[in-house]
């Protein structure tokens, strides 16, 4: 960016300024090539560190939302209206078999279920323990949950007399497969609730409140046990992405009736949303100081430009520019600049991106179970998104164009003739 190879006056005049200015100001950025090299090279890292950063963070948050959704929780719950206030086991949905096809019926739905979800004491020998009975239609819900991947010993429920449990469950009865369980709860009008359960596998999520207080055992199985007809407590559903949950959740609303409700997985797990909030803005802050130190160079760039192209600016003054046509040319400079820097760093990013798209990054085996814990996948893999392409590019493009401004507005006050009588 040294001093420009100026246009003869006559040129100026006849073509006023503003095609040479551009022309100018493109081939200026190319004089210096150490300087514009230096600057974009700044922008470029920006944008390699940043869109490659988003693009593994967003891929993250993909895997979380459908690593909690997917566990148990589905995308839609419809419940009775006071449920998930009260939880009491008399509050149910009627009318299941109807209302399951027409959730299944439903644009975007890709499937649905039904569940119950009651409590019992369940005894093996002289060891007995309060858990959790969740009657669940095992064949569907292999299409809406990946919560059967998590059997370690033995297999799903096959017979109306199997169940599942959770491995801590195993450990404090001292069950294991082949075992017969004895449960006794209570009904649906207050009678007595009893079963024998023959253990079919053991699973294991690494989510101890899961492993020690959840036994799976067939839906019909269920509601026969506690005098339940077609009724259950919750409809469960699934669409294409966790993130439409909201428009789907409407859609079952008006669909199912005034009678139910219908909540998205961020009404039932919010703690899950809030973490991604959370880590995004954590992610964004970090982010803004890359992009802020990278904005301070190219602000010392453009200082350095205007001391040293002077006797250029006061010439062109002389010939008759405004100080604001001359502004407007460093303004395409920065721009020149910035275009350069973003291409730079897109070419870098893309390669690291498509790798991180198809190869991820394994926590390992180790972390595995903390993982679940979190509701995150064993592995992340970047996903190319919106946010990550244009967060850095669009923040660098505004910054790269201040950093150009401000040092400028010292044209303004530029007098020719002390500018021509400054050494070049």
């Amino acid at each position: 960016m040294s001093e420009a190879v100026l246009p003869a006056v006559p040129a100026l005049q006849r073509r006023r300024g503003g095609d040479l200015l551009v022309k100018t100001a493109f081939r200026n950025v190319g004089r210096n090539r150490r300087r514009t090299w230096l600057t974009a090279g700044g922008i470029g890292f920006a944008v390699f560190l940043i869109t490659s950063s988003i693009a593994l963070q967003d891929g993250s948050y993909v895997g979380q939302r459908q690593s909690a959704t997917g566990l148990l929780t589905g995308h839609v719950q419809a419940v009775h209206p006071r449920y998930p206030d009260d939880g009491k086991f008399e509050q149910l949905v009627g009318d299941v078999g109807n209302r399951l096809q027409v959730l299944r019926e439903t644009p975007g739905v890709q499937a649905a279920s039904a569940r119950v979800q009651a409590y019992a004491l369940i005894s093996m020998g002289e060891r007995s323990f309060a858990a959790q009975v969740l009657g669940m239609d095992i064949e569907r819900e292999m299409d809406i949950v990946r919560f059967f991947d998590t059997v370690r010993r033995g297999h799903t429920p096959r017979d109306a007399d199997e169940a599942l449990i959770g491995s801590a469950l195993a450990r404090n009865l001292g069950a294991e497969v082949g075992d017969e369980l004895v449960l006794l709860g209570s009904g649906k009008e207050g009678g007595i609730a009893a079963l024998a359960l023959t253990v079919s596998g053991i699973y294991q999520t690494g989510i101890a409140d899961i492993d020690r207080a959840v036994l799976i055992a067939p839906l019909r199985t269920v509601q026969s046990a506690y005098s339940l007809g077609d009724e259950a407590h919750a409809l469960v559903a699934v669409g294409s992405d966790p993130l439409a949950s909201a428009a789907l959740a409407e859609r079952l609303g008006a669909a199912l009736g005034e009678d139910v409700r219908v909540r998205t997985w961020q009404e039932i797990m919010p703690e899950v949303e809030q973490g991604i909030e959370l880590d995004r803005v954590s992610g964004d802050f970090m982010y803004g100081i890359v992009m802020i130190l990278v904005g301070f160079s190219v602000v010392n760039t453009f200082i350095m430009v205007m001391f040293e192209r002077t006797r250029e600016f006061g010439m062109l003054l002389a010939l008759g520019l405004k100080p604001w046509s001359i502004i407007g040319m460093v303004q395409l400079e920065a721009f020149a600049l910035w275009v350069l820097g973003t291409l730079l760093g897109w070419l870098l990013a893309a390669p690291l991106i498509a790798y991180l798209m198809v190869v991820g990054i394994s926590f390992g085996e180790a972390m595995e179970q903390l993982a679940e814990q979190m509701y995150m996948p064993s592995s992340i893999h970047a996903a190319v998104t919106w946010r990550a392409l244009l967060t850095a590019p669009v923040v660098m493009l505004i910054a790269t164009q201040i950093a150009a401004f401000l040092p400028s507005l010292r044209l303004r006050r530029m007098r020719p003739v002390t500018a021509l009588r400054q050494a070049s």
